[in-house]
C-alpha cells in the first residue's frame, strides 16, 4: 500500500512503520489554554496479529478535564451546580477492533467503541473497507459508523437527567499517489444526527418587548444533516528533508451553516531526530438559520429555536502554531537497553487562536508517545 506509506511520511515526517507483526503504543497528552481549561489524556493501544491476515485491536484512553468557575451567563458547557467553583470530570474510552485482510488488496475492519463520563455516554459501531487499486498507487476507503449517545445534565441538586441522540456517519476517501513524493487525498463525509442536539448546560436570555428577560435553556432542532467535501495534497521535499501539506474543506448542513477551511503545514528536520513544524489555518462560516443576536418575543420562552453556541454564529478564525518533535530513535540505536525508544517521541506545540467574535486563546500542548 505505497500510497498509505507515503502519506504517513508526508504528514508527520516521524517514526517509521514497525517491523514486527504486533504493535503496542502509549501516549500521554496535556492541553491548556488561556481560559484555564485543562485536559490531561493517557492512552494505551495494542494491535495483535492472530492469523496471517487477521489482527485484533484494543485501545484504552483516560481523560481528566478541568473547567474554570463561571461568573456570568455564558455558553459554557458545564453544570450550573457549584458554578462558582472549578468543575472537574474524567472520561474513559475503550475500543475493541478486528482487522481482516481479504486477499492482497482489500482490508475490512470493524470496531466497537464505548466512551463514558459523568454526564455523557457514547456507544458506536464502526465498519471500514479499504481497497488498493492501480498497482497499489490508489487507495479507496469507505467507512460507516453508528452512534447511540446519552446526553446527560447534572441538575443543581446533583441528579442526572439523560436524553438520547443518534448519529449516522458515512465517508468516502480516495488517496492517489501522483509521484514518488506526492499524494492527493479527496474525501466526502455525510452525517445525520437525530434526537437531543442542544447542549444541556448552555442558556440564553429571552427578552420581552419591554426589555425584561428570562434565562432559558437553548433549544436546537431535533435533526441535522451535515456534509463536507475536502481535498489535500501532500508533498515531500527530500532535498531539504521537509514536507509541505495544503488542504481545503467545504462544509454545509441543513441548519444553513456553510464553512470554508484552508490549512497549510510545513514539517522540517532541523537536525537528526528533531522536527520543526509550522501550521496555519483559516476558517470562515455563515450562521445557522435560527441564530439571532438577541432573542425577543414570548415564543423564545417556549418551543422556538434558540442557541448560545458561538459555533452556530457567523465568524472567521485564524489558528497559527509551531511544534517541535524529538524522535527518540537515536537513543534506541545507541543503547540496546533502550531499543524500545526507536518508535517513540516527545512533542511540544504552541497555537495562537483568535476569531472575530472577540475571542482569543493561547494553547499549549505536549505529548509523550511510546510505540514498541
Amino acid at each position: 500500500m505505497a500510497v498509505v506509506l507515503l502519506q504517513a511520511m508526508l504528514c508527520a515526517l516521524t517514526v517509521p512503520a514497525l517491523a514486527g507483526d504486533d504493535q503496542m503504543g502509549f501516549t500521554s497528552y496535556y492541553f491548556s489554554d488561556s481560559g484555564d481549561n485543562n485536559v490531561f489524556t493517557t492512552s494505551f493501544s495494542l494491535a495483535k496479529k492472530v492469523l496471517q491476515q487477521t489482527a485484533l485491536l484494543i485501545d484504552i484512553e483516560l481523560d481528566h478535564v478541568k473547567v474554570p468557575a463561571v461568573t456570568a451567563v455564558t455558553g459554557a458547557t458545564r453544570p450550573q451546580r457549584r458554578i462558582n467553583e472549578p468543575f472537574e470530570k474524567s472520561r474513559g474510552q475503550v475500543i475493541l477492533g478486528l482487522e481482516q485482510g481479504l486477499g492482497q488488496n482489500t482490508t475490512f475492519a470493524t470496531n466497537i467503541y464505548r466512551s463514558q463520563e459523568l454526564d455523557y455516554v457514547s456507544t458506536s459501531v464502526i465498519g471500514t473497507v479499504s481497497q488498493d487499486l492501480n498497482d497499489k498507487n490508489t487507495t479507496l476507503t469507505v467507512r460507516g459508523q453508528y452512534n447511540a449517545d446519552l446526553v446527560g445534565k447534572i441538575l443543581e441538586n446533583g441528579d442526572l437527567v439523560n436524553k438520547k441522540k443518534k448519529v449516522y456517519t458515512g465517508s468516502v476517501n480516495v488517496a492517489q499517489l501522483l509521484s514518488s513524493t506526492t499524494v492527493l487525498d479527496l474525501g466526502y463525509d455525510f452525517v445525520y444526527l437525530k434526537g437531543f442536539l442542544s447542549d444541556p448546560y448552555r442558556q440564553v436570555k429571552a427578552f420581552d418587548m419591554d426589555g425584561t428577560y428570562e434565562i432559558v435553556d437553548e433549544l436546537h432542532p431535533s435533526s441535522r444533516t451535515r456534509q463536507a467535501v475536502a481535498g489535500k495534497i501532500s508533498q515531500m521535499i527530500p532535498t531539504i528533508k521537509a514536507s509541505l501539506i495544503g488542504s481545503y474543506r467545504y462544509y454545509f448542513d441543513s441548519w444553513k451553516v456553510k464553512s470554508h477551511t484552508v490549512e497549510v503545514k510545513l514539517n522540517k528536520y532541523i537536525v537528526n531526530d528533531l522536527i520543526f513544524g509550522v501550521n496555519y489555518r483559516y476558517y470562515s462560516q455563515g450562521a445557522a438559520y435560527f441564530t439571532k443576536g438577541k432573542y425577543v418575543g414570548l415564543e423564545f420562552r417556549g418551543d422556538a429555536f434558540r442557541t448560545a453556541d458561538y459555533k452556530l454564529k457567523k465568524f472567521g478564525s485564524n489558528n497559527f502554531g509551531f511544534s517541535l518533535e524529538l524522535l527518540l530513535q537515536g537513543l534506541g540505536r545507541l543503547n540496546p537497553d533502550l531499543e524500545f525508544l526507536q518508535n517513540s517521541s516527545i512533542e511540544l506545540m504552541y497555537f495562537r487562536y483568535f476569531n472575530d467574535l472577540d475571542f482569543s486563546a493561547n494553547i499549549v500542548q505536549g505529548s509523550l508517545k511510546f510505540s514498541i
